[in-house]
């Protein structure tokens, strides 16, 4: 039989009553508090752990709340232990909704737990970097932009223009029309599926050449036998002036078949056949000569009298 020493007998005295001693403070009973999310709650218990005192007072935690220590930390008498409750946060994005428990974090944290993908572009209310301590809704709006381009194209235009030099009715094809075309570019913004911005704006690609067209504009009439072409007719109002030892307006002399006019309806030098006095040349000017008025002259006074004051057609010739 083997013998111990007196001195291993005594460590093993002295172990024992350490364990002893240990065991007896752990397993005795002990004044815990218990702050559970801002509400205090004091115990007396025997358990040795933070996780055994929770299961023993039927106090639940979640993966998302923490406890402070740790639930796998040893009590002691006047400990104290912190559970700081995770909060309910709504993230609602593409038509759907996913509530995630969390502790105080930023929004795009958040979103993220939610497992959702978030794009650079999407606007999310609050913004990304906001901080949520407490129960919150949180949006994610879908930003979706777009570019159409489309080729139209372009109709050309006609442009008629009047010619003296064809009879009048006829027509004569100068240029020949062509279509052009232009791209047009719309930009559209969606946010989740909804148009909220449009804006379209055109580039000419190749632009349209318009179709001219030359019409006659030359008539020919005739007064006793003789044949005149002219352009235009106005229907005015005539009186008559003789010799007054002046010269024209033109610097000439005055003579049968110089007449005056408004240079503003006639200019002056424009050659004309009027109705009851023959060809004439626009000359002169008078201060009572305005608008649809014309003075014709005549070689003597009596001759102007016989005149007098009439309605006539004016013809103005082609050049």
């Amino acid at each position: 039989m083997l013998k111990r020493s007196p001195w291993a007998i005594m460590i093993l005295v002295v172990a024992a009553g350490i364990a002893a001693a240990l065991w007896g403070y752990y397993n005795r009973e002990k004044s815990v508090s218990i702050i559970d999310g801002g509400k205090k709650i004091e115990v007396k218990t025997f358990s040795t752990t933070v996780k055994d005192l929770l299961d023993e007072k039927n106090i639940s935690v979640s993966a998302q709340d923490v406890v402070t220590p740790d639930i796998s930390s040893k009590l002691s008498d006047g400990s104290i232990i912190y559970i700081k409750r995770a909060f309910e946060v709504k993230v609602i994005a593409d038509g759907r909704e996913v509530t995630v428990k969390t502790q105080p974090d930023t929004v795009e944290n958040i979103v993220k737990k939610a497992g959702i993908k978030l794009k650079e572009k999407d606007k999310i209310q609050p913004s990304r970097t906001a901080y949520i301590e407490r129960p919150a809704d949180i949006k994610v709006i879908r930003i979706e932009e777009k570019v159409v381009e489309e080729i139209k194209k372009i109709p050309f235009k006609t442009v008629t223009r009047v010619d003296y030099n064809l009879p009048l009715g006829q027509k004569k094809l100068v240029q020949k029309g062509e279509e052009g075309q232009e791209k047009l570019i719309t930009r559209i913004r969606l946010e989740d599926g909804k148009v909220v911005e449009k804006t379209t704006e055109s580039v000419v690609v190749k632009p349209a050449k318009p179709e001219i067209v030359l019409k006659g504009g030359l008539t020919v009439a005739s007064r006793g036998g003789v044949k005149f072409a002219y352009t235009k007719k106005l229907r005015m109002l005539a009186t008559a002036y003789t010799h007054t030892g002046s010269p024209t307006a033109l610097g000439t002399k005055p003579r049968v078949g110089v007449v005056a006019v408004d240079p503003k309806v006639i200019p002056l030098g424009t050659e004309l056949y009027i109705d009851d006095y023959g060809f004439a040349r626009a000359e002169d000017t008078g201060g009572s000569i305005k608008g649809d008025k014309i003075d014709l002259f005549f070689d003597t006074e009596a001759a102007a009298r016989r005149f007098g004051r009439r309605w006539v057609t004016v013809y103005i010739l082609k050049k």
